[in-house]
């Protein structure tokens, strides 16, 4: 077993950060995200001998992460299967909104991580299902089907829950990435 606590503790580590930060922005509670890391952590190590050699140790234990969240808020599992009808979206000024915004999904993380509480709150305000689905691929770089195999839904539900969150993302975010000028210096 030394081997192997070893080998679970030189996968895990380049991964802290990112499972610690994808939970925090899932939760936004410090103590709940905190306890899902741990709770995960944990998993993978009592799980690690089902781990395969030679896979992505990080989707495996991202998918693990995601499965305590989930199953801390049965209310996000229950959202990411129930399919709300599209929004009307005036595409006239969703179309205006696209320049500013490709800005902020070109380098998330590093906006996530500088911005105001507007911002933040406005991450925060999406549907949890909508939340989960844009960080695992904006900040995270996830891949729709690795997305689609973590949460269990169809690959074209994963692509209308970015949808939906980018396009409310865009609406909440134009005039605060306007007037920050975050859309300028960026350029």
């Amino acid at each position: 077993m030394p081997n192997a606590e070893a080998d679970f503790e030189t996968l895990l580590e380049p991964e802290r950060d990112a499972l610690w930060r994808f939970a925090q922005r899932m939760c936004w509670d410090k103590g709940a995200a905190e306890d899902c890391v741990q709770e995960a952590v944990m998993t993978a190590f009592r799980k690690f001998s089902s781990f395969t050699p030679g896979t992505s140790f990080r989707a495996w234990a991202f998918r693990i992460l995601i499965n305590v969240i989930l199953n801390a808020n049965s209310q996000t599992r229950r959202s990411l299967r129930v399919q709300k009808p599209a929004e009307d979206l005036d595409l006239v000024a969703a179309l205006e909104r696209e320049q500013a915004y490709e800005r902020v999904l070109e380098d998330p993380e590093t906006y996530l991580d500088r911005v105001a509480d507007p911002v933040r709150r406005a991450v925060k305000s999406l549907p949890n299902s909508e939340r989960m689905v844009f960080l695992l691929r904006a900040v995270e770089g996830f891949s729709y089907r690795e997305i689609a195999g973590f949460l269990e839904i169809p690959m074209g539900t994963v692509m209308s829950h970015l949808f939906r969150a980018r396009a409310r993302l865009r609406e909440t975010l134009c005039e605060y990435v306007r007037d920050t000028g975050f859309a300028r210096t960026s350029a």
